[in-house]
């Protein structure tokens, strides 16, 4: 999982005499909608009765169901690690996009014992447009699969908010991030968030989860079926917080970071929204710029402040050894190492 997470950079191959990229809203819009049919028309298939149950027929058509819709819209939805829409975004013939080699990337000095999924894959996602707004296909999968993974870990919003944010910072610390690529992006917290907001309202059961309003239901139950009754639109959900040059990212070390800073990307924060996130808003916009990952995002932290919120004692000096064994691997990972062959590296993919 961790060798196919890539990263966005959306630094390198910008010119302002290259025309801006086509906005892919309306495609995408249209592949969304069209999968949340699919998924209702899977929610709403009869299933075989046990033999035992049967008078007349067979089948037995299931009365709106909600696990059996949320089954359905993530097997459509919320593939992991990749999902569908990144992929349709970045194959799609007739999408916009910018691509970065990763060896013309601003991630190029990495070698593969800081950065080891980016440095083996060599996979950075594409720039495409969306909602007027410049972002990496990456966000995509964030908004639909970690953004289910945030409606789960609330159990679909009966927890607090505060279980999804402390989960998203624990992802972006460990495989999704830092550990893995090196990057901790704060643009993919965005992106998480706003996924939570979407799967809330397929339902509505809840008001929004950022505005604290009643919401409209994509899908309704009528006549005990499940019918799509609000077409999907990317409006209200994507901003400047979900580009990587705006809202920009952490890195695990300032060694990363210099090798950064190397190529001068420009980071603009002072763009970033104002007045959306709310209480939240420091949790997902980084108004300091490029920089090293505070200590605050820290796994062993972030660990401390999940068991605290699930009311779980964890065992005496486990924090203290996941911090030690953290700065071990730092330090390892400074140390002169052989390089990677091509050969290893593509076994190393394979492992």
């Amino acid at each position: 999982m961790s060798v196919l997470a890539a990263e966005v950079d959306q630094f390198s191959g910008h010119s302002a005499l290259m025309p801006p990229l086509a906005d892919a809203t309306p495609l995408l819009e249209q592949e969304v909608n069209r999968r949340l049919q699919l998924a209702i028309t899977m929610a709403n298939r009869p299933v075989i009765k046990p033999p035992q149950l049967r008078s007349q027929s067979g089948l037995e058509y299931p009365a709106c169901e909600e696990e059996r819709l949320y089954d359905a819209l993530a097997w459509e939805l919320a593939r992991p690690v990749i999902g569908q829409l990144e992929t349709f975004a970045e194959e799609h013939p007739q999408i916009s996009r910018h691509s970065v080699p990763f060896r013309a990337s601003v991630y190029r000095d990495f070698i593969w014992q800081q950065s080891p999924s980016l440095v083996l894959s060599e996979r950075v996602a594409a720039v495409i447009r969306v909602n007027g707004v410049e972002i990496g296909s990456d966000k995509l999968g964030h908004f639909f699969t970690e953004g289910y993974s945030y409606f789960e870990v609330t159990d679909q919003l009966r927890d607090t908010v505060e279980e999804a944010l402390l989960f998203g910072e624990w992802s972006e610390s460990l495989y999704f991030g830092a550990q893995t690529t090196g990057v901790f992006s704060f643009a993919d917290l965005a992106a998480n968030l706003n996924g939570l907001r979407f799967w809330n309202r397929i339902l509505a059961n809840y008001p929004d989860p950022l505005t604290g309003l009643e919401v409209a239901p994509y899908v309704r139950c009528e006549d005990q079926r499940w019918q799509l009754a609000e077409a999907f639109h990317f409006q209200g959900y994507v901003d400047s917080a979900w580009n990587e040059s705006v809202n920009c990212s952490a890195f695990r070390s300032l060694d990363m970071l210099r090798q950064v800073l190397r190529y001068q990307p420009v980071c603009t924060p002072q763009s970033l929204p104002q007045n959306t996130y709310g209480r939240w808003q420091e949790r997902v916009l980084n108004r300091s710029g490029l920089r090293v990952l505070p200590d605050y995002l820290q796994p062993e932290v972030i660990l401390a402040q999940r068991a605290f919120m699930q009311e779980v004692r964890l065992p005496q000096g486990v924090l203290e050894r996941i911090r030690e064994l953290r700065q071990q691997l730092e330090f390892w990972r400074q140390q002169p190492q052989p390089q990677l062959t091509e050969a290893r590296r593509a076994e190393a993919i394979q492992e």
